[in-house]
């Protein structure tokens, strides 16, 4: 079983991107309806499906580090009136 995460749509095209960083373009007419960036596919065989579950885990985390950089920024005591240049 593989998996691929779409990475972005380019006209009746999907980039798509494996763990390993290597990527491929897919034929839209050959992934579900309504694939989307983001989405985590799985492929089995010819078929190809989107994977709810692992799709919705990588979403959550990607959040969890958006919210984190915002919290960071945020944060006075890592503000820019505390840089220092060398």
């Amino acid at each position: 079983m593989e998996w691929w995460t779409v990475d972005r749509l380019e006209g009746e095209q999907a980039v798509c991107e494996n763990e390993a960083g290597q990527q491929q373009l897919l034929p839209l007419s050959r992934l579900p309806d309504g694939v989307s960036e983001g989405d985590v596919l799985r492929r089995q065989g010819e078929e190809w499906s989107v994977d709810e579950e692992e799709t919705a885990v990588r979403r959550e985390r990607a959040a969890a580090r958006t919210r984190a950089l915002f919290r960071r920024r945020s944060d006075p005591s890592k503000g820019a009136e505390n840089f220092r240049p060398k």
